[in-house]
């Protein structure tokens, strides 16, 4: 347990020191958008909603004109660090070209939460496998905190998918919990709804609880509502904007194709661009193999309910199926895919492992160096050089899209091989059903 606790430990100590190495000196595109946000979270409070359009972006001290599309609780975050550390923002044209440079001030403070929230889930993940074996845990938090990808998100670019992972672990973990446990799954649909398939799979669990279904799903819909109970109380009316920024884009080309981590979508668009076909009904009709293989996931829960499995299986769909799968996505799917190896064995271990390491290739494949120059007006040109020596600098549609389509088919097996054995058991129960009417 000592030895465990100090390899533990290292690990952390690394993954850490690499991000904070690396977070002060990056910045991606929403970093600066943040701080508009933020600016409009603290001037119309708990009217924000009702402003987080991109409407008059420009007035508003946003750069791109890109909505607020996500729950409050970053919103809230957002608003506090800009209001304890201010920072700044420069939005400008020059010699035709549009600059955007974000102060490291406020690119540090920001990945800070995202930091937090990246070694809290490797210590869930530690958590919630070292019953299972402690070497296990050990190699899940390496394969996770000192994975490529995790690292990019959190400390180079700067999302906070690891934010709503982290609620929705920590759900799991304490699962013994009950109304504990169903409140942070709502919650951490307030913080991210990317994490929705998990998030209508321990709904899925809660009916077939029976009598116990009612508080579970009361306490889910409590941890959602929570954090909209500011805006309900203070601005009802501006809820009313939610609808139309939660509903997302329309569906599209997927563009640029080497931030499209869907095969399908991302194959679909390298088609229309390079031979002219009109490939989009593909993309309009992704919810078709989601909900096939969501039922799948679904089965396989009835006979089999361990939440933690189901649940990474329901993202592993997700990220399989939706039609626009950014990078940061992959966080998640990292977490899950390390707890269904773990959790499971055989052949679903063997692919559940490698996808998580198959989902880190791409930071790699990136000229990731970009983020450590384009937003930053003082570049540190020594790290620049550096992370450019580590990367394969791949400019080319076609090795993305050949990635994009490997994740894919890895994530279609992992699912199947999972799900599709229980199929037998449904055909039992069904017949079963039908001697019993008889």
């Amino acid at each position: 347990m000592e030895r465990s606790g100090y390899v533990l430990g290292v690990i952390i100590l690394a993954g850490l020191s690499i991000r904070l190495a690396l977070a002060p000196y990056s910045a991606g595109s929403d970093l600066a958008q943040f701080y508009g946000f933020a600016g409009t979270m603290l001037e119309k409070k708990a009217c924000f909603y009702s402003y987080a359009d991109a409407i008059g972006f420009w007035d508003k001290g946003w750069p791109y004109p890109w909505p607020y599309v996500y729950g409050p609780v970053m919103a809230y975050i957002l608003a506090l660090l800009r209001y304890a550390v201010n920072g700044s923002v420069r939005a400008f044209w020059s010699g035709g070209s549009y600059h955007v440079y974000v102060d490291p001030t406020w690119a540090f403070s920001v990945k800070l939460v995202f930091l937090l929230a990246d070694t809290l889930v490797a210590v869930l993940l530690y958590l919630l496998l070292r019953e299972r074996s402690q070497k296990l845990a050990i190699l899940g938090v390496a394969l996770y905190y000192l994975n490529p990808i995790t690292i990019h998100v959190s400390a180079v670019y700067g999302m906070f998918d690891g934010l709503a992972l982290a609620f929705f672990l920590l759900g799991l973990y304490l699962s013994r919990r009950t109304r504990v446990s169903y409140a942070l799954y709502g919650f951490s649909l307030a913080v991210k709804q990317t994490l929705v398939f998990p998030a209508v799979l321990s709904l899925w669990d809660a009916v077939l609880r029976g009598r116990k279904a009612a508080p579970r799903i009361a306490f889910f819909l409590l941890g959602g509502l929570l954090p909209f109970l500011p805006m309900i109380l203070l601005c009802p009316s501006s809820l009313g904007a939610l609808p139309g920024l939660m509903k997302g884009l329309n569906v599209s080309y997927t563009l640029p194709l080497s931030y499209s981590m869907n095969g399908v979508s991302s194959l679909a668009t390298y088609i229309h661009l390079t031979k002219g076909s009109d490939t989009l009904p593909v993309l309009q009709h992704w919810y078709v193999p989601s909900l096939l293989l969501l039922a799948l996931v679904f089965i396989r829960h009835s006979f089999n309910r361990n939440p933690a499995i189901s649940a990474a299986l329901a993202y592993a769909v997700f990220v399989s199926t939706y039609w626009r799968v950014n990078p940061q996505y992959l966080v998640p799917l990292v977490a899950f895919m390390i707890l269904l190896a773990a959790l499971e064995d055989g052949v679903i271990t063997i692919l559940s492992l490698f996808t998580a390491v198959y989902a880190g290739i791409w930071p790699v494949m990136q000229p990731s160096s970009f983020w450590f120059h384009v937003h930053m007006e003082n570049p540190n040109w020594t790290l620049v050089h550096i992370v450019d020596s580590l990367t394969f600098r791949v400019f080319t549609d076609g090795p993305y899209v050949a990635y994009s389509i490997g994740l894919t088919l890895l994530l279609y097996a992992v699912i199947l091989t999972a799900t599709i054995p229980y199929l037998k058991n449904l055909k039992s129960w069904l017949a079963e059903r039908v001697r019993v009417r008889a």
